[in-house]
């Protein structure tokens, strides 16, 4: 893939899709009310975000990942069309002021005016269809964003929170609100990128550590090696830190090693040094835990809402 190529798509607001391919060649995939998604909208997708992923040493499962960004296509396309409908509309002051930003910002990452031209050149775009093109991503993006804070504006005088309510979810979620234990750690994480079993590698790591063999001279043997990064990380405060990590560290101890799988990467950790952390009442978090919950009910009525627009539209799937 072109440069210019991978930088439009990864900059794009929604699901990122530049259409390079010329109308007669391409192929429908899906139907959305009177708006169509290509199969080159899917691709360039996921060509953009296979190659970030590998860039940030992860690996993409291709049929997974192709079926999250149609589904976001036809969602994007679906919402778009809601918003028309519902007078959302963005400025065009607005519109320009972010194309403006985005193109000063790839422009950067080129040594040349002309090296930039030439990119656009071997992608087949004039300056002003590429700029035509982003504008049409970032009006979307602006509609889409603006629709959604809308809709939680109005979601949130529906979400009342009792005081029962409050209780009960502190009495279960009284980890979130501590005063963490605060951690100096040093980590060694193996992530999807690693050519070989990253469990095992993992464990391989972890065993050395616990044997008393030193971080660095750990750290200077894996150098180099893909999909594997180490680094010392200082004080963390745990609950800032992944609910895996900050539940494989509930229980500091000096030299302690933990491995513990977050996501798809496995973080294998070694505790220098550690600050033990307090618990905290309702009434000194009582704020924080309104908001957890209103959240959570935002974010459901904005799913909610979404599955019942999707139910009453069109779509279907080539």
């Amino acid at each position: 893939m072109g440069k210019i190529k991978a930088l439009i798509i990864a900059a794009a607001f929604f699901v990122p899709a530049v259409i390079l391919a010329s109308p007669s060649s391409d192929r429908i995939v899906a139907k959305v009310n009177d708006g169509l998604v290509l199969q080159s909208e899917v691709q360039e997708a996921f060509d953009a975000m296979t190659a970030q992923l590998e860039a940030a040493g992860q690996k993409a499962e291709p049929e997974k990942l192709k079926k999250e960004i149609l589904e976001n296509l036809v969602q994007q396309k679906l919402l778009i069309t809601i918003a028309q409908e519902e007078m959302v509309m963005v400025s065009e002051e607005a519109v320009a002021d972010k194309v403006n930003e985005f193109l000063s910002g790839l422009r950067a990452r080129f040594a040349t005016e002309e090296a930039f031209e030439e990119a656009l050149n071997k992608e087949g775009l004039s300056y002003t269809d590429f700029r035509l093109k982003i504008e049409s991503q970032v009006r979307d993006g602006l509609v889409f964003t603006k629709l959604k804070q809308k809709k939680q504006q109005d979601f949130i005088s529906k979400a009342p929170v009792a005081e029962a309510e409050m209780q009960k979810y502190f009495d279960e979620h009284k980890g979130e609100f501590k005063v963490g234990d605060e951690v100096n750690i040093s980590q060694v994480m193996v992530m999807p990128g690693y050519s070989g079993s990253s469990s095992q590698k993992a464990a391989e790591i972890a065993s050395k550590l616990k044997a008393g063999e030193d971080f660095e001279k750990v750290a200077s043997m894996l150098d180099g090696v893909a999909g594997i990064s180490a680094a010392e990380l200082g004080w963390i405060d745990t609950t800032q830190l992944a609910k895996p990590i900050m539940e494989a560290l509930a229980n500091p101890s000096k030299n302690k090693v933990v491995n513990v799988k977050s996501d798809d990467s496995y973080h294998v950790i070694k505790i220098l040094d550690y600050k033990k952390g307090s618990e905290q009442k309702l009434d000194d978090v009582k704020d924080k835990v309104r908001m957890k919950l209103i959240e959570g009910k935002v974010d459901k009525m904005w799913q909610d809402w979404i599955d019942s627009v999707k139910a009453k539209s069109y779509i279907k799937y080539m």
